[in-house]
């Protein structure tokens, strides 16, 4: 009696199970095809192919013009100024006297050199005659005629301290400000002022690192003064033979046009240095996603069912040119991407986007 009621409870047991079973599975294949009644996960977006740009990098570095003729003006020898010839600022022509010192010893030294001259010319004169006569030994006349040689360097050496302490212009310019005026003594090599000559072309000094490619004699800069816009364009007409081991900069010497007149002599500038043209890829910055792994690009490819798909593109980028992107590593040129909207997307997402003319043509 017990073994049927055994029997009989595991038979319900297993009909109830059963049953459960059912009810559960037919739940899930319920579920399944609600699941399969939804379409695929999707994103729409904008697409654009990869473009190709020819990319120059500019640098700017800080220049500074210097006048082809310009030098600081000192005195030889010391003196008392007598007179100043000019007024600061003053436009000079070559030669024009511009300060007077006391000469007067000098002048006076001079009277009597110059009588010890024409003592030993009339000695040496007289000496001559009688070595002739053989009245006197050749020592005589030889001293003699050293005299006359002693005597004209003396007035050659006072004649030239005379025109030194008269100072002039060594060539036409403008004259700098000067804080000397008559009766003050001068010590020697005091700087009296500057002279600038106003030559139509200006050179400007500039630097560059060693690292941007080296500039070659002839090639252009760009000039850009630092208190307006104008721009100038200058030509390199030198560079330094070494590279300054302190800083790891090589100087250059450019060239640039100065007939009006506006430049000044030690006036900075900045100066603009482009590289040659590279060609590189570039894609809308919108284009671009990021991760913590980097940057990368979604391209869009067609499956077997001709629908697109995003496939991720890890890239290096480089400057940026407004709107755009540009690439430095990572794409081949011939990319069909995703641009407004790329955020979106993961890889294998099925995208739906609007197929450019160009690629329609290609595909048919």
């Amino acid at each position: 009696m017990n073994i049927k009621r055994w029997i009989l409870s595991i038979f319900i047991i297993v009909i109830i199970i059963s049953t459960l079973g059912f009810i559960k599975f037919n739940q899930i294949q319920a579920a399944i095809a609600f699941g399969e009644s939804f379409p695929e996960p999707s994103a729409a977006v904008k697409s654009s192919f990869v473009e190709q740009r020819n990319y120059s990098e500019t640098s700017k570095v800080i220049g500074q013009l210097q006048a082809k003729r310009a030098i600081d003006i000192h005195n030889e020898y010391p003196g008392l100024i007598v007179k100043v010839h000019f007024q600061p600022g003053d436009f000079v022509e070559k030669n024009q006297v511009l300060f007077e010192l006391d000469t007067r010893i000098e002048q006076a030294n001079l009277l009597a050199e110059q009588a010890k001259l024409t003592l030993a010319e009339s000695t040496f004169s007289r000496l001559s005659k009688l070595l002739v006569q053989k009245r006197v030994s050749p020592d005589q006349v030889d001293q003699a005629h050293a005299d006359v040689a002693i005597a004209k360097a003396q007035i050659a050496n006072l004649n030239a301290i005379i025109d030194k302490k008269i100072i002039k212009a060594p060539f036409s310019g403008m004259l700098g400000l000067t804080n000397y005026q008559s009766g003050q003594f001068l010590n020697v090599n005091t700087l009296l002022t500057s002279l600038i000559a106003q030559d139509e072309k200006i050179w400007v000094d500039f630097k560059l690192p060693q690292t941007l490619p080296q500039l070659a004699v002839g090639d252009n800069v760009s000039v850009n003064l630092i208190a307006g816009n104008q721009r100038i364009t200058a030509t390199i007409i030198a560079k330094n033979s070494a590279i300054d081991i302190a800083a790891r900069q090589l100087a250059y010497r450019a060239e640039l046009d100065n007939s009006q007149l506006q430049l000044h002599h030690n006036q900075m500038v900045s100066v603009e240095v482009s590289t040659p043209n590279i060609p590189m890829f570039a894609v809308p910055t919108n284009a671009i996603a990021r991760n913590q792994l980097g940057a990368f690009v979604f391209s869009l490819d067609q499956d077997d069912s001709n629908n697109w798909r995003a496939r991720s593109i890890q890239v290096e980028l480089g400057a940026r040119q407004g709107d755009m992107q540009l690439i430095t590593n990572g794409l081949a040129g011939d990319e069909f991407i995703a641009t407004e909207g790329a955020f979106k997307l993961k890889d294998q997402l099925l995208v739906y986007t609007q197929v450019p003319d160009s690629l329609t043509l290609e595909e048919e």
